[in-house]
């Protein structure tokens, strides 16, 4: 049996800007469930780097805009 190692990334929280509007709804949002300053887990990079997805205090992964993170 081989075991694999993988690294783990992690990034840190850097900004809680709005950025998603939704439908119907004027106000920007999208970093509600994030903490300044927080060191999360990366999951995966998406949209050639634009984005990252995360687990963020809800405890379920989306994908934040990669601005908003500084890599540790």
């Amino acid at each position: 049996m081989t075991t694999t190692w993988h690294p783990t990334t992690l990034v840190q929280c850097i900004s809680l800007e709005p950025w998603l509007t939704i439908p119907g709804d004027d106000t920007p949002t999208g970093c509600h469930d994030l903490t300044l300053g927080r060191i999360y887990e990366l999951i995966a990079v998406e949209a050639d780097g634009a984005f990252y997805r995360l687990n963020d205090d809800s405890g379920d992964d989306y994908l934040y805009p990669a601005s908003h993170f500084r890599r540790l």
